[in-house]
């Protein structure tokens, strides 16, 4: 009992590091933000970091690498074989919106890794391959959208690589989240790009 007691205490206090580090990350920079810093912040001690996680460029990795499997599944979770794509592109750009807006901390944290790829080249290979996994999804349901005669004819993987660039970009450039009004005519917009017929 107790042994399972302390186990729930130390996953607890590495979910902690691994949040304070997100954050600090996203906010300070990878350059600027100190194990020191993280640990005040996960309130726990400089050695438990090292502890849990080894260096700071181990750290960073997890940040990037953990968080981004439970992204991709929620991402993907909408009906991919209804017989109204209008009609699930609606729910589906809805929930992505609320998606991107929970995780704004870390969708920064992307976009720093996506600015600076050189600097991290490994990182940069997983966000590009979980990318592509989205990016793929979404083509494959606008072709299909497209051979149900509900979508306009066009380029269904530029469509999709343009769809996820304006959630990105449209999420980002807020400071808070869009208010209800603003997402709603955003999620038009976004239908729109689809191409609906009628």
């Amino acid at each position: 009992m107790e042994n399972s007691e302390n186990k729930r205490t130390l996953e607890m206090k590495k979910r902690d590091v691994l949040h304070a580090a997100t954050e600090l990350f996203s906010m300070k920079s990878y350059e600027a933000t100190t194990m020191s810093d993280i640990s005040k912040k996960a309130n726990v001690s400089f050695g438990s970091v090292a502890s849990y996680y080894g260096n700071k460029e181990a750290l960073f990795a997890i940040c990037i690498e953990q968080p981004l499997e439970e992204f991709v599944e929620i991402f993907l979770n909408f009906n991919k074989h209804t017989t109204s794509i209008v009609d699930e592109l609606r729910v589906m750009i809805k929930q992505h919106f609320i998606l991107f807006s929970s995780m704004k901390v870390y969708l920064r944290l992307i976009v720093q890794v996506i600015a600076q790829h050189k600097r991290f080249p490994n990182e940069i290979n997983i966000i590009f391959q979980h990318t592509e996994i989205i990016q793929n999804a979404i083509a494959k349901f606008i072709q299909y959208g497209q051979e149900l005669g509900q979508l306009k004819e066009g380029d269904a993987k530029m469509l999709s690589v343009a769809y996820v660039n304006f959630l990105f970009g449209t999420i980002l450039s807020y400071a808070i989240n869009p208010s209800e009004e603003e997402q709603n005519e955003f999620i038009s917009i976004a239908i729109r790009m689809f191409g609906p017929i009628g």
